[in-house]
């Protein structure tokens, strides 16, 4: 079978170009919008696939002009070496850090946010501690009246009791000295009205005798 020079010629890329591969290497698809991933090494190959800018690709033979690839499906391909590069495009970069900005600027948002619910709750919190030290002052004070009334009223209990006591001691006493008073009172009746009645025996007794005719002595 003979060979043209167009096939020979791609045969010894292809040889040169798996020398030169040492190791499988990843590039990125350049600036560009899309480019052509073709079935050999030449422009008139045909197009297997379009790949966006930015894409990540698997270097299978790298060459000056022409590399083959490995698609992220999985596809194989050519495509030329200058629309592939070994740093991601500025635009993608630009994409990314304007996405990495945006979330930082969300994620600063959210914790100025975050900041201002803790200092609304902080103020809250301040003000029911400040309401519960007030009420606690309160407390206090309500109480130590209440001890200090608590210890009047058991000091005047305490003087009410004594005083009770001594009252009732005192009436027990006035009760006795009134039973020993009216005993008394009965026996000085007793005793006076046999007195007076002893004294009106006697008188009439007296005036009985005083009253009775003497007998003349027969001598007179």
């Amino acid at each position: 079978m003979k060979l043209t020079a167009k096939t020979g010629l791609c045969l010894l890329l292809t040889l040169w170009m798996g020398v030169a591969a040492v190791s499988a290497e990843n590039r990125f698809v350049s600036e560009r919008c899309e480019i052509a991933v073709r079935t050999g090494p030449a422009l008139d190959r045909k197009i297997i696939a379009l790949v966006p800018s930015g894409t990540s690709v698997e270097i299978i033979n790298a060459g000056d002009e022409w590399c083959e690839i490995r698609l992220p499906n999985g596809k194989e391909g050519w495509s030329l070496t200058r629309e592939l590069s070994t740093e991601l495009p500025s635009e993608i970069k630009l994409a990314r850090m304007e996405k990495r900005l945006e979330e930082a600027l969300s994620q600063s948002k959210t914790a100025q946010e975050k900041m201002g619910e803790v200092a609304s709750e902080s103020k809250n919190v301040n003000a029911e501690l400040a309401q519960t030290k007030t009420t606690l002052e309160k407390t206090e004070a309500a109480y130590e009246a209440l001890k200090k009334e608590s210890a009047e009223f058991l000091k005047f209990k305490a003087n009410y009791d004594k005083n009770l006591k001594e009252l009732k001691e005192a009436k027990e006493r006035a009760d006795k000295f009134e039973s020993e008073l009216n005993r008394l009172d009965s026996s000085q009746l007793t005793e006076g009205f046999l007195y007076g009645g002893g004294l009106v025996i006697f008188g009439f007794l007296a005036g009985y005798i005083l009253k009775r005719p003497r007998r003349r002595s027969p001598l007179m």
